[in-house]
């Protein structure tokens, strides 16, 4: 349990200096985006499900029925679009996010089909979300972490707040992010679970961070069920007991986890697939994308290279920015010096490495680091197996695990950098640098080198 005493008025203040100038720079750097850079290649595709779920309110998708629309133009600040017969949508995510945005969005419906949104609306409320959402996160380094110095905090917040894509996607229209507040929120009952608040309160954050997630995205999904699978492992082995399912909390909450099984069981069932693809949802169409290639067009590959192929994608996807704007693409093209935004991961890793071996207290660490490994591994064999179906080599993307990024600065600023507490003048110079090359790679040296330019 927390028990570290009240924080004095100045340092609060200099938290809360600390955490107002990441989040300023973060709604700053979206405004930005927003601005002079607009959405990723994607957009329309997830402005079409926007529309369809308008026009079926809190009804359970028909994927087959969804069509792509295209956009006919603008009037009256309003982005006009229309569907195209016969084409249908390719994205087959659970509908929550869609619901929710169709709620808030104003999306004018017309008699023909067609439709009208305020897309500046739209970027501006998941800005709303995202801001909010990482000022949530800043709440748990504040409340967990605040008898660590200033400069701790400010590592976990700028970790957070420079992630390039992290603040791209979140000004955009994506189901990532609902899965950024159901990560802060299921991450906060992990926290809670380590501090032995066994409560309410604790399996609350847990179930509605797991509902909120599940039904955003599945890669989501799969991340919380590893780390709860990992937490009650490593709870039996310490309590011989079930105490973690076994009590009328998780009772309470287990229908936030039936939830996800019924509808992931009705979407087999009617398409034949956890996540209905084209492949699933229109096979003849399917043939007739960039995401099949005919046998004959292939390109021969080994495991090996496509291993290479698959972690430069998760490279330059996590650490750059990736969008429409290819000469943005091209400016933030970050290479080697990406590695910097994976120092966290690199963190996570050796404190879990370090948990295993020791056999510490810490019972964060571990859940998180396999949850992302055997995450990525699955999104790895996945795409291997699925290349020898349909030749498609695409789908590698770090924005999948965009929201790891919580828990990996949290574990990154309250158990790494507290092993070198004892050279802590050294340390602190590395975390100004570690900043300062966060920022050198993100929205300041686009701004230096691109301007502002109007949206493209």
């Amino acid at each position: 349990m927390n028990t570290s005493p009240d924080l004095t008025r100045k340092q609060r203040r200099m938290l809360a200096a600390v955490y107002g100038a990441a989040l300023l720079y973060f709604v700053l750097k979206q405004i930005y985006y927003i601005a002079c850079v607009g959405g990723f290649p994607d957009q329309t595709a997830h402005y079409s499900y926007l529309i369809y779920a308008a026009r079926h309110p809190f009804q359970l998708p028909d994927f087959r029925a969804m069509e792509m629309c295209r956009i006919l133009g603008q009037e009256n600040g309003m982005t006009l679009f229309a569907p195209i017969a016969g084409v249908p949508d390719y994205l087959g995510h659970p509908p929550l996010y869609y619901w929710l945005m169709a709620l808030v969005s104003g999306v004018q419906l017309n008699p023909d089909g067609s439709a009208a949104v305020s897309t500046l609306r739209v970027q501006l409320i998941n800005l709303a979300l995202t801001s909010g959402t990482l000022a949530g996160a800043f709440a748990l380094g504040y409340s967990r972490l605040k008898q660590r110095p200033p400069y701790v905090h400010a590592v976990y917040a700028f970790a957070m707040a420079t992630l390039p894509m992290l603040a791209y996607v979140g000004c955009s229209l994506n189901n990532d992010n609902l899965s950024f507040p159901a990560m802060v929120l299921f991450f906060w009952g992990l926290v809670r679970y380590q501090e032995e608040r066994l409560d309410g309160k604790t399996y609350l954050l847990l179930g509605i961070g797991f509902l909120l997630g599940s039904f955003a995205k599945l890669t989501t999904a799969l991340l919380f069920l590893i780390m709860l699978a990992v937490c009650l492992v490593m709870d039996i082995l310490r309590t011989h007991s079930l105490r973690l399912i076994l009590n009328r909390y998780f009772a309470a909450t287990l229908p936030c986890y039936l939830l996800f099984l019924v509808y992931e069981l009705y979407i087999h069932r009617e398409y034949g697939a956890w996540i209905p693809g084209l492949s699933a949802v229109a096979p003849e169409y399917f043939r007739t994308t960039v995401f099949y290639v005919p046998p004959e067009e292939r390109i021969p590959i080994t495991f090996l290279q496509y291993l290479r192929r698959f972690a430069g994608g998760m490279g330059y996807t996590w650490s750059s920015l990736y969008g429409h704007n290819q000469t943005v693409n091209g400016i933030m093209d970050n290479g080697l010096w990406g590695l910097v935004y994976w120092i966290p991961v690199a963190c996570l890793m050796i404190t879990a490495i370090r948990s295993l071996l020791r056999r510490e207290g810490d019972r964060l660490s571990l859940p998180v680091a396999l949850a992302f490994l055997g995450t990525m591994a699955y999104h790895l064999y996945s795409n291997w197996s699925g290349h020898f179906v349909s030749g498609y080599l695409g789908g590698i993307q770090a924005r999948y695990y965009l929201t790891m990024i919580v828990p990996m600065a949290f574990l990154m600023a309250g158990r790494f950098l507290p092993l070198f507490r004892k050279q802590e003048k050294v340390l602190r110079i590395l975390a100004v640098l570690l900043i300062l090359a966060w920022l050198a790679g993100d929205a300041p040296r686009l701004l230096f080198l691109y301007g502002f330019p109007a949206t493209a």
